[in-house]
């Protein structure tokens, strides 16, 4: 097991946010039991004299006999809470107490002194008294000893209360049910014995032969691992003592109800199917919380895992699967180990490159292996059964930034922008340019939706941003993420973002973009999160005079983007709707940002800043619609229905919109709803609050707004509405912040000049062609 907590760790603890939480959870109950009346007194009474009757009243009174249930649990479950938050401080004062003691009885004692690092106490003699040392020990041998017991005992009080405490608190009584639950653990001994008692329960279930469990049985086993899902100590001993191929074969049988030996068990589908997609995610989430501990245990687990990849898991069924598609498809979900992650990659890629090229063999395709082995991605894309073990691998990746990182990071030595194949990691190169991933026996022609490429979409945006594809903090539930420092990209997430810059910017970039359309929301999240880099290269002439006044650089390290690999990238990003929709919305919401930090009333150095803000964003904007449009060219009709309405759908981005309602735009977070659910896209700006956006910049002018004309529906309407865009915001940045007008003229004249040269005027030399 991994080690409890040490003597410093409990002699120095800091006890008061535990006191306070105590004394909170204490006043919880009381507080929950006023709501309760409040809600019989001030409505449930008032409607019950109404005499109100019918289907509606019926329906109403179910939904209030649920709340009042809800809230009685949750008084019931705030006690419960309580007591065993009170009985851990309760013991953990006592730990402390107990080695406070020890500490001053020993102050000033002539021979036994206490070492502070660890709590031992020690024989300390003089040089006069050294010749009597052993007198003197066995003198001191019942002290030493009772002391030793002491501390030990002090120490282990400590550590039984903090695992019986993440026991009660960690554990989900509620299962997958919603809401309160009064049978939530009423003390420490009771969280001990319950999860002891589960764990017996749930290794029994697991371990079953496949095709002997019951639909009852591996619901029983789905509630037990879900209840307990985020305890580290029930996740490790779980792990480790049902061992590693009978984990795989757990997930096997899971997915395979009936066996050859075993052909005559009844299975009820419905109630089957519905707990083994549970299992799927609460068993991953399991095993992810057990792969952090720091154990000998759970370090062989992990190597047997490893060593089980590239070999066949024997079954009692018609399919044998290697066991890399069976750990796979359990890494997606829960925050796995970052260690692990790349060790399990390497090993995992290594296989994988030997057999499954652009030009070789589909090794993944084997119609004898075709059996689902994913339940939770099926239906994405063109349908993901889990066959390819390196979709789950990467979704791991895409919830783990700092493994990601590590995994796609820029090889040592490479220095500069990266601008040859040989500056790549091999992982990045592979996955992007070199792999087969057509292996799903859909022979149909055409690029395809593949969930291999959205999965390394999710991958590639965890390593470059530095946050999780989904993470909360970017899919809006808390979206204040610019007031704590949100900004997390570094060196090495820059030196990932360089080698996608050079991969999708690059020659081959629209060809891969084409074939690889799932990962066009990643990619226009990536740009998004490096829009001020990628605007400092845009703005130079060649890779000199670059305007740092304007785009200063936000981190140590910042991503070094050469203007015509920044060009090129953005004339990809257009290409794909979605791509050029997220980076217009970034580079517009970046502008603002900029041109709200440097009002030109203030100064001169503020006036030639913004307008280098203002020319840089016409070049961006015209670089994406031109690409845009020449893709639409490209594929339909200039005049048909198809081509008419992909203009109309490509200037959708407009109607974000933003206001001091919309914080999480306001503080730099876009959230993108799509096939594969939200998407955070992390925009560098200033601000934390959106006070000086709304100072500067109204709603309708922030993208076009209410007083946009109709839908374009051909390229000059759409160019025409580029222009006009553009035009108001420069517009409101001169006015609204008293410059004054454009008198002489000449900032339009630029503008037009920039946007209608790279935007309708455009031509091959700058970026890349459809």
């Amino acid at each position: 097991m991994s080690g409890g907590p040490g003597y410093t760790d409990v002699r120095h603890a800091n006890l008061t946010p535990l006191d306070e939480a105590v004394t909170k959870w204490k006043n919880a109950p009381g507080t929950l039991s006023q709501v309760a009346t409040d809600f019989g007194t001030e409505v449930t009474k008032g409607l019950a004299d109404s005499g109100w009757e019918g289907e509606t009243a019926r329906a109403a009174w179910r939904r209030f006999r649920l709340v009042k249930a809800q809230l009685l649990a949750a008084q019931e479950e705030a006690r419960r809470v309580h007591t065993v938050l009170s009985q851990a401080l309760e013991k953990f004062r006592a730990a402390q107490e107990d080695l406070k003691a020890i500490e001053d009885e020993l102050e000033g004692h002539a021979h036994l002194k206490l070492d502070q690092r660890d709590g031992s106490v020690r024989l300390e003699l003089t040089a006069e008294e050294e010749p009597k040392r052993t007198a003197c020990t066995k003198a001191y041998q019942e002290a030493l000893a009772s002391y030793r017991d002491r501390t030990r005992a002090a120490l282990e009080s400590a550590d039984t209360a903090d695992r019986d405490l993440a026991h009660a608190l960690t554990a989900d009584v509620n299962g997958t049910a919603r809401g309160f639950n009064d049978r939530a653990y009423g003390s420490l001994e009771a969280a001990r014995a319950q999860v002891a008692a589960d764990l017996r329960e749930a290794l029994r279930l697991a371990g079953a032969e496949q095709g002997t469990m019951t639909s009852d049985q591996l619901g029983r086993l789905t509630m037990l691992v879900t209840r307990h899902s985020g305890d580290a100590e029930f996740a490790e001993r779980f792990a480790t003592t049902l061992g590693a191929e009978r984990t795989l074969k757990l997930w096997y049988n899971a997915t395979h109800p009936r066996s050859l030996d075993h052909p005559d068990t009844e299975i009820d589908e419905t109630e089957w199917w519905k707990s083994a997609c549970t299992l799927q995610k609460t068993l991953g989430t399991t095993l992810a919380t057990a792969s952090h501990a720091d154990s000998p245990a759970i370090r062989r687990w992990q190597q047997e895992v490893i060593a089980l990849g590239d070999r066949r898991v024997a079954t009692f069924a018609t399919t044998h699967p290697f066991g890399f598609q069976l750990m796979s498809n359990l890494m997606r979900s829960g925050t796995w180990d970052a260690g692990f992650l790349n060790r399990y990659g390497d090993t995992l890629l290594a296989w994988d490159e030997k057999l499954n090229t652009r030009d070789g063999y589909a090794y993944w395709a084997n119609t004898a292996d075709s059996d689902t082995l994913d339940l939770l991605g099926g239906g994405r894309g063109a349908g993901d059964t889990g066959h390819d073990a390196a979709i789950g691998f990467l979704e791991a990746l895409g919830r783990n930034p700092e493994a990601a990182t590590t995994f796609f990071a820029r090889p040592a030595g490479v220095s500069g922008a990266v601008d040859r194949g040989s500056e790549l990691n091999g992982h990045l190169a592979c996955l992007t340019s070199e792999r087969n991933w057509v292996f799903d026996g859909n022979t149909r022609a055409g690029p395809r939706e593949l969930a291999g490429h959205e999965a390394l979409g999710h991958a590639l945006t965890a390593a470059t941003t530095g946050y999780a594809w989904d993470d909360p903090l970017l899919t809006g539930e808390k979206p204040e993420i610019f007031a704590h420092g949100g900004d997390r990209r570094t060196a090495a997430t820059a030196g990932v973002m360089e080698q996608v810059v050079h991969v999708y910017g690059g020659e081959d970039g629209p060809r891969l973009l084409h074939e690889q359309a799932a990962l066009a929301p990643a990619l226009g999240a990536m740009g998004g999160s490096y829009v001020d880099d990628l605007n400092r290269g845009v703005s130079g002439v060649g890779d000199s005079l670059r305007n740092t006044g304007a785009f200063p650089p936000a981190y140590r390290g910042a991503a070094g983007f050469g203007r015509d690999q920044a060009v090129d990238f953005l004339s990809v990003l257009g290409r794909h709707e979605t791509s050029h929709g997220l980076m217009n919305q970034a580079e517009h919401l970046y502008t603002l940002d900029r041109l709200a930090e440097k009002p030109p009333s203030e100064s001169e150095e503020n006036w030639t800043a913004g307008r280098r803000v203002l020319l840089t964003e016409a070049e961006v904007r015209g670089t994406l619609d031109h690409a845009r449009v020449r893709q639409i060219e490209a594929r339909y009709d200039a005049e048909s229905a198809a081509a008419q309405d992909s203009y109309r759908q490509s200037a959708n981005w407009t109607r974000v919109g933003m206001s001091a309602s919309a914080p999480a735009i306001a503080n730099g977070v876009l959230n993108v709803v799509g096939k594969s659910g939200p998407w955070g896209v992390v925009i560098p700006i200033a601000q934390a609050s959106g006070v000086e956006f709304a100072k500067l910049f109204h709603d309708d002018a922030v993208f076009g707004g209410p007083r946009n004309p109709d839908p374009p529906q051909n390229k000059d309407q759409f160019f025409a509405r580029g222009e006009r865009d553009l035009g108001a915001t420069a517009q409101k940045y001169l006015i609204d912040s008293r410059h004054g007008g454009d008198v002489t003229g000449d900032l339009a004249d630029d503008i037009k000049s920039t946007y209608l040269a790279v935007g309708p005027q455009g031509n091959a030399y700058e970026g890349r062609e459809p």
